[in-house]
């Protein structure tokens, strides 16, 4: 099988389930004037179409013959969606164009989550390097308040690694997770953003139940990268 076929059968079943409410193939048939099996034909690949019917597919789609038959259409959305999702970070660098790491104290904690795209907010906050994290990335440093992340204990600082996108993020990461309602939490997260637009938030103390948060309302999201503590672990 061609690579023309290959791509011409998944992006008909994509397409066809980007359509409201998952389109059945006998309902997409009827609507193209195609039988059922020769529908099933093309999406196995077991068929190829004929001019006229790529013509009338494609119009149907609103895609182009070409990109039908040689362009990966799942590939494509996914790079799309991502793009779409890139977020612009506000940020300090110091006196060598170097990124600073700012820290964001408990009395600008409970602000965070409104003034972490905020100029003025974020430039005020205390700034500082750490050299031996890496150059070409970002961080941010955060208190830990709780006893939901054992074995941190409440007053430790937390280092963050900026994540912009956010679909990257592996299912058992631990993540700083900005938020419209809870401000700032460290958690371990599960990820069901393609499938959901949600991630599950587990802490590690288990009498803490885990629970979903909606995309819309994430502001951030940090890797952890590290923390420090004042006081030598018992």
């Amino acid at each position: 099988m061609n690579d023309r076929v290959t791509f011409f059968a998944q992006n008909l079943i994509f397409l066809r389930n980007t359509l409201v409410n998952k389109v059945s193939q006998q309902r997409l048939a009827d609507e193209l004037g195609l039988k059922k099996s020769t529908l099933a034909a093309y999406e196995s690949g077991r068929a190829e179409p004929r001019y006229e019917e790529l013509v009338r597919l494609s119009r149907f789609f609103g895609v182009t013959v070409d990109e039908l038959l040689s362009k990966d259409l799942t590939q494509a959305a996914r790079q799309l969606r991502d793009q779409s999702s890139l977020r612009v970070l506000v940020t300090t660098v110091d006196s060598q164009n170097h990124e600073n790491i700012e820290f964001v104290p408990v009395r600008a904690l409970g602000g965070y989550a409104e003034g972490y795209g905020d100029v003025d907010f974020i430039s005020e906050l205390p700034i500082f390097q750490v050299p031996f994290l890496p150059t070409d990335r970002k961080y941010r440093a955060f208190p830990y308040e709780g006893d939901s992340m054992p074995p941190l204990r409440d007053g430790a600082v937390v280092f963050g690694e900026y994540i912009d996108q956010w679909s990257t993020v592996k299912n058992g990461t631990i993540c700083l997770v900005v938020t419209k309602d809870e401000g700032v939490v460290l958690k371990k997260v599960f990820n069901y953003l393609e499938e959901k637009q949600v991630l599950v938030l587990k802490s590690l103390n288990e009498r803490y139940a885990p629970y979903p948060v909606r995309q819309d309302d994430i502001q951030e999201l940090w890797r952890f990268a590290g923390y420090f503590e004042k006081e030598f672990p018992i």
